[in-house]
């Protein structure tokens, strides 16, 4: 099951500010129209996610597994269940039928249900996030509760806890050496107990996320994430996740750096350039603020891709540009007048 969670271009970029960094609403919260792209890596090491002030987090022995996951923050109106879920404000859909939904409140950023093809969580309780603002020192424990439901024919219920921590301060090296100062660590620990088919079926889900969070971006930079199941559908796993606004140049695989969509906000027309040094197929997608897919272009493969996109026919908002290049794909935000 998904975890709740706050949700480079050379080796001696260094990024750093003065003061301690807080996450706030204004900033960190995500918004209608928001990205969440992140590439997965792989390790062979144990990692180093210690906590406390003054770390260094070293993940430069990485390796990149060229599987990108994006989620879209969207509307809980635009997705199959959304009427589900009391109170919802906005979900971030994955893209593979996988949903989260949250409740957006003056203060706080809360969960109200997880669905995806294997589980469906309905928390009639829901599970707080994060109350704004968050920095080292924070601490925050909540209880959940609400409905559980799983292989379309299991159901029950689900309680639990979720503790989020500001854990750490320090810098951050990534794949490709690039060092990042300021960072701010959050750890989120969740246990979920499940009971279905009136306590016939059991298990006990335990996450530990540890999120690394820079003044530049909204999202985190890295997250690790471990999970333990015990009970029905017992297994475990490790997951490590960089966001691509900061990979790009740390392996050939990802053409961010040479995609540009302009002008931006645009009115009756977009431009895309980008370099293809591999020849692979290229297409674009346009999708609006619900999820849905606006327009579609196949750009060929050219190693020079240079097209004049009509954009006059949509609606004026913001609109998401997918473009995927083979194997890779990046996401830029479009704002049309």
């Amino acid at each position: 099951m998904k975890k709740i969670y706050l949700s480079i271009i050379t080796a001696t970029i260094a990024f750093s500010a003065n003061a301690q960094l807080t996450l706030t609403k204004a900033f960190n919260e995500p918004v209608l129209g928001d990205v969440n792209s992140k590439e997965i890596f792989d390790s062979v090491a144990v990692l180093n996610n210690s906590t406390g002030l003054n770390q260094v987090w070293n993940f430069s022995a990485l390796t990149s597994s060229s599987v990108t996951e994006v989620g879209t923050f969207t509307t809980v109106a635009s997705t199959p269940n959304g009427s589900n879920y009391a109170g919802a404000t906005i979900v971030e859909d994955d893209g593979q039928s996988g949903f989260t939904y949250y409740k957006s409140t003056s203060t706080q950023y809360e969960i109200v249900g997880i669905e995806d093809p294997n589980i469906v969580l309905n928390f009639t309780n829901t599970a707080i996030a994060a109350i704004w603002p968050v920095t080292m020192g924070y601490s925050n424990t909540d209880l959940f509760a609400g409905s559980a439901a799983a292989g379309g024919t299991l159901t029950g219920t689900a309680t639990g806890t979720t503790t989020t921590m500001g854990t750490g301060t320090g810098t951050l090296i990534i794949p490709g050496g690039a060092s990042f100062t300021n960072i701010l660590q959050v750890k989120t620990q969740q246990n979920v107990e499940l009971n279905l088919a009136g306590g016939f079926i059991t298990a006990t889900v335990q996450t530990t996320d540890y999120n690394y969070y820079h003044g530049t971006q909204k999202f985190p930079l890295l997250t690790v994430s471990y999970s333990d199941v015990q009970g029905a559908f017992a297994n475990t796993s490790a997951t490590i996740k960089i966001n691509n606004s900061v990979i790009t140049g740390i392996n050939d695989l990802n053409f961010d750096a040479s995609f540009n969509i302009f002008p931006n906000p645009a009115k009756d027309y977009v431009n895309v350039k980008l370099h293809n040094a591999v020849n692979a197929n290229c297409k674009i997608q346009i999708v609006n603020s619900i999820g849905q897919i606006a327009q579609e272009i196949d750009l060929g493969s050219d190693s020079e891709i240079t097209r004049n996109i009509s954009v006059s026919n949509l609606n004026s908002g913001i609109y998401m540009v997918k473009t995927t290049l083979g194997d890779k794909v990046s996401v830029r935000k479009l704002i049309i007048e």
